[in-house]
């Protein structure tokens, strides 16, 4: 899965009951996050998110977009986004901390979720999701982002099928 300029780390997408649905590492730069330790940093972020969005001193009053939580955080080492959906599922991904079109990223794997998992006639939402076809398209996808972002592109809304 990994070329030399493959800077995603990992997917996670947790649904809205805090659940983990799904993961995927995408590197061996940094070390390997286990099953049960995606399950704890799922469930951590989820209630780390909720606070934040319910802390807010402004008052969401726009119809139709979700709570703000915690959208980024920034390290030296990482840079973590998560895109939280109308229907409450959050899609967090981790990557070297210049990668700064994640959230272009995101939006492109939840359309890619929307076309492969929730179209899918035997899914049932909010279990986890073991479609390899879906699985397959977010690999391909992560590697075409991250081979476009070699020159001057910063999106690669281009690469759309």
């Amino acid at each position: 899965i990994e070329s030399q300029t493959m800077v995603v780390y990992t997917l996670f997408i947790v649904n809205k009951a805090g659940g983990l649905v799904y993961h995927k590492n995408f590197t061996s730069k940094g070390r390997k996050i286990g099953g049960n330790e995606c399950l704890y940093m799922a469930s951590l972020f989820h209630a780390l998110h909720l606070n934040a969005s319910s802390l807010s001193p402004v008052k969401n009053t726009d119809f139709g977009t979700p709570p703000k939580g915690i959208e980024t955080i920034l390290t030296d080492s990482f840079r973590l986004e998560c895109l939280r959906t109308l229907t409450g599922a959050k899609f967090i991904i981790t990557a070297d901390p210049d990668a700064d079109y994640l959230k272009e990223l995101l939006r492109e794997i939840y359309i890619i979720y929307t076309d492969y998992v929730l179209k899918d006639p035997f899914y049932v939402v909010e279990m986890p999701i073991r479609l390899q076809n879906f699985d397959q398209k977010v690999v391909a996808h992560v590697g075409d982002f991250s081979a476009s972002t070699r020159g001057e592109m910063k999106s690669p809304t281009h690469l759309r099928r």
